[in-house]
């Protein structure tokens, strides 16, 4: 197995929804690290950066520079951007995922609703964020203080810092070429690209690593309050799926590329479309379920939020 250890460690690059948390565990479990480090950098913070006022163990969390990641890390996995890891850690093993890029997006909006005022009351005027997600879908795609987030992200997370890229605009097509090739310039220096559609991949990583990872599946299990659950079908609608794909134009090609790679001999139409049927079917499942969250947690967020709204029309 390969040896990792102080200022050489093992880094996920986790592309935001895209089999990250169980994968992460499953790192944990089979190198002990000692020294973890998660969280983000600034490669996909949109208009909402403020982050004074987020709560101090949220904003420990927050590498703005590759000089604020610790030296001593053994494991890092994180939103945190090649540019920055590669920049600290010259000499670590890097990996990283990349998955149908419609599904990451659904997968990304749709636990946004989850996502609560209680939940979000450590992020302070960041928390705005989160909250552009519980609109409607096509309203969330077309919100620029969430570009970074809804606008070719994969592309965006690889590419990062062009200066083609804004924090609070939308990629237009004449920039494609040049981001695709920077984002794939960038996947070329990754020592394992894996795909989530592969059926393969932690065998495929295990081997790379020279060490048996546990089975991971996509943890993506997620409570949405009955208020926030939308109808995907009416979401969906022809205008609003003609933009999600938009959205989501150079990252396919980018997908693509590496499904080339990971599953050869398959038909990457097929699995893309496959892909996101499924993820769909899986959706309307989950938002037929019950409520998963506790009684009593259902009561505090409920309250939290009520009072939150209230404080909101009061300053008005």
């Amino acid at each position: 197995m390969r040896e990792y250890g102080p200022g050489n460690p093992l880094v996920f690059n986790h592309i935001p929804k895209t089999a990250g948390t169980s994968l992460r565990a499953a790192l944990r479990q089979a190198l002990q690290p000692t020294v973890v480090v998660e969280g983000f950098d600034g490669s996909l913070f949109g208009g909402y950066d403020d982050i004074s006022d987020v709560a101090p163990a949220m904003r420990d969390t927050v590498f703005l520079s590759p000089e604020a990641l610790p030296a001593d890390a053994t494991l890092v996995a994180g939103h945190i951007s090649p540019y920055t890891t590669q920049t600290r850690y010259p000499g670590a093993d890097h990996i990283t995922f990349v998955r149908s890029p419609q599904v990451r997006l659904l997968s990304q909006w749709i636990h946004s609703r989850s996502v609560t005022e209680f939940n979000v009351r450590h992020w302070g005027a960041a928390a705005e964020a989160f909250r552009v997600g519980w609109g409607s879908l096509a309203d969330y795609l077309q919100h620029e203080n969430v570009a970074p987030n809804v606008d070719n992200t994969i592309v965006r997370f690889f590419a990062w810092p062009h200066p083609l890229l804004k924090k609070t605009s939308f990629i237009t097509e004449d920039q494609d070429d040049e981001l695709l090739a920077a984002a794939l310039e960038r996947l070329e220096t990754i020592g394992f690209v894996g795909l989530v559609e592969n059926p393969q991949f932690i065998d495929d990583l295990s081997a790379w690593l020279g060490t048996d990872l546990a089975d991971t599946r996509l943890n993506e299990r997620a409570t949405v309050p009955k208020a926030m659950r939308p109808d995907l079908a009416l979401e969906l609608s022809d205008g609003t799926r003609e933009l999600l794909d938009h959205r989501c134009r150079i990252d396919v090609r980018l997908w693509e590329h590496v499904a080339a790679n990971a599953i050869p001999d398959a038909d990457t139409d097929a699995v893309l479309r496959g892909a996101i049927d499924k993820a769909l079917r899986r959706y309307d499942e989950m938002l037929q379920e019950p409520d998963h969250r506790k009684p009593l947690r259902r009561v505090v967020e409920g309250m939290y939020g009520r009072a939150v709204n209230l404080r909101r029309r009061r300053s008005r």
